[in-house]
């Protein structure tokens, strides 16, 4: 059988991010990450967020 499988990764938490990016260099695979936020929140980075050292949010790129 050959052809394109559609993953649907729902939620784009830590390892619905990890399995979408190790999915998405596949040629053979198309990857569709559903997530109600427009952007990643490094949940373990917010101390930073707040202190104003860093910036804890990144936006999502599609491919």
């Amino acid at each position: 059988m050959t052809g394109n499988t559609h993953v649907v990764v729902i939620g784009g938490g830590y390892a619905g991010v990890m399995a979408a990016n190790r999915l998405r260099p596949r040629d053979d695979v198309t990857v569709t990450l559903i997530n109600p936020r427009p952007d990643f929140v490094h949940r373990v980075r917010l101390h930073q967020l707040v202190g104003g050292s860093d910036d804890a949010v990144v936006a999502y790129r599609a491919a």
